[in-house]
């Protein structure tokens, strides 16, 4: 679905995430999900005229199986390069994969050409910053476009809710994260699960739904 000229949304569909295209001189997929779930994602963008072989970059927002477990599969066939936060280094190749075992869940680790180390960063001039904003897990990021507003949050924060900390998160940093992009000039809140929320009023809206809850935890 074609939000804006240059962005993209694709829901998800069971357990996997929502996606998100970005173009701007290079193409960007943003969190393909789960594997099981790809050939959904592939039908979706299929109807907006894309295929993967166009994409020429993946950001993963975070290292939970269900926004990047696609990635190793799609690499395989197109040789796309990956960007990532470098603090899901350890968590990706350690932490998350214990927890899928518990879970008994699979995931195969993939090649990442692009660590983001700042907690500000660019990428591929495309026109968005890259925000590390942890809490959800230690190398969350969100992807901010200040000319046309939006904000990819992905578990950071939802339609009337927000992410988990009990998976290797962590509360503090999470509220934290969440007061930061609070601030940002936003029209359209792109979350990682969930419905988008569409206009600043309701943007700020659930931002303060939102604090309002975290006060009480």
């Amino acid at each position: 679905m074609k939000l804006r000229s240059k962005l993209y949304y694709y829901p998800e569909t069971g357990f996997t995430s929502n996606s998100y295209i970005i173009e701007d001189g290079v193409r960007v997929l943003v969190d393909p999900g789960h594997q099981n779930h790809l050939q959904s994602l592939i039908e979706f963008m299929r109807e907006d005229g894309l295929e993967l072989r166009d994409i020429d970059y993946i950001i993963v927002t975070h290292a939970h199986v269900d926004h990047c477990g696609a990635v190793y599969e799609i690499q395989k066939q197109y040789g796309i390069k990956v960007a990532m936060h470098e603090f899901e280094k350890q968590y990706m190749y350690g932490q998350s994969k214990f927890f899928l075992r518990l879970l008994g869940l699979s995931f195969t680790p993939f090649d990442v050409s692009y660590w983001f180390k700042e907690s500000e960063d660019r990428f591929e001039g495309l026109d968005v910053t890259i925000l590390h904003t942890p809490g959800h897990t230690p190398g969350s990021i969100s992807i901010y476009s200040p000319t046309q507003k939006y904000l990819i949050t992905g578990d950071l924060v939802f339609d009337g809710g927000v992410g988990r900390t009990d998976l290797g998160g962590d509360s503090t940093l999470l509220t934290r994260s969440i007061e930061r992009v609070s601030q940002l000039d936003v029209e359209l809140l792109l979350p990682g699960h969930g419905p988008i929320i569409v206009g600043a009023n309701n943007v700020s809206r659930n931002f303060k739904l939102i604090k309002n809850f975290m006060s009480y935890l």
